[in-house]
């Protein structure tokens, strides 16, 4: 399980907790928390109060990929758990996922239902590839909270199928909790470190592309404290997160259908993110 945190001292002390807790029903697991140069105590917290939890002290904020990729290379396991410091863990949510891998060798990845914290869904699980539509039937959209059962928000959020009993196949999952096969992660090139948005559909796609499966596990349940993490993030912060998330839509556009630097639908995809 690797934990990627920044400045989140008190969720990260539950996310430990509820992670350390299970139950495991016997799946062996070792715990890596990757901090990126958190100022708040989080290094000491580790370093006290869990000393059977490996602390990987980068020293500055490498951001999420990079961080998980170094503590990826460190870590024994036969899979890899990649978790946000602002979730908790319930009821052995991520033995679930390891029992169906271990019964299911063809698939690579597979995400975690996340919640929040009166027990909704969040709808950032497990979801089809955006398509040009979902610019304005998006999951945080207006138009999705007006008409949350319109054909492009619900194909996209696959929102009829989350009170599922079973695993269902998805495009993409969320980082915030994203199992993945040692052999899968390798072959997808491990995370997009080139991406700061958008780097799950990235993996998700390569993981395809190497002959794996990508599922979502609706019965493995996670609440998630969504934009809590990492720290306080201020008005600068903010805007620049939505610059990099608008940037990285753009990206992910042109990597997925394979757009050439002079495609015409280049400018109409970069104009139409830009309004």
């Amino acid at each position: 399980a690797i934990i990627i945190s920044l400045n989140s001292r008190r969720r990260l002390r539950d996310c430990l907790e509820t992670l350390i807790a299970g139950p495991w029903r016997g799946v062996t697991y070792e715990i890596i928390v990757a901090d990126n140069g958190s100022t708040d105590g989080s290094i000491e917290l580790v370093r006290d109060s869990y000393p059977g939890v490996r602390l990987v002290a980068i020293g500055r904020n490498i951001v999420f990929c990079p961080a998980g990729n170094l503590a990826a290379r460190q870590a024994a396991g036969r899979y890899l758990m990649f978790l946000n410091d602002d979730i908790l863990v319930q009821d052995g949510a991520v033995a679930t996922l390891v029992e169906w891998m271990d019964n299911h060798p063809e698939a690579g990845i597979i995400g975690s239902r996340l919640l929040n914290l009166d027990g909704s869904d969040q709808f950032s699980s497990g979801r089809t590839f955006p398509r040009p539509m979902n610019a304005l039937f998006g999951r945080k959209s207006a138009l999705t909270r007006l008409f949350p059962g319109a054909p492009w928000a619900r194909r996209y959020l696959l929102s009829g199928r989350i009170d599922s009993s079973d695993p269902y196949r998805v495009d993409w999952v969320s980082a915030a909790a994203m199992l993945a096969r040692r052999e899968a992660f390798e072959a997808s090139g491990g995370l997009a470190e080139d991406f700061y948005y958008f780097h799950e559909m990235v993996i998700c796609s390569r993981c395809a592309k190497a002959g794996y499966s990508v599922w979502l596990h609706p019965q493995s349940r996670i609440v998630h404290y969504e934009g809590a993490g990492s720290g306080v993030r201020t008005r600068r912060v903010r805007r620049k997160h939505i610059e990099q998330f608008h940037r990285a839509a753009y990206r992910w556009y042109c990597l997925h259908h394979g757009l050439r630097r002079f495609d015409p639908r280049r400018p109409l995809a970069a104009a139409a993110l830009a309004s």
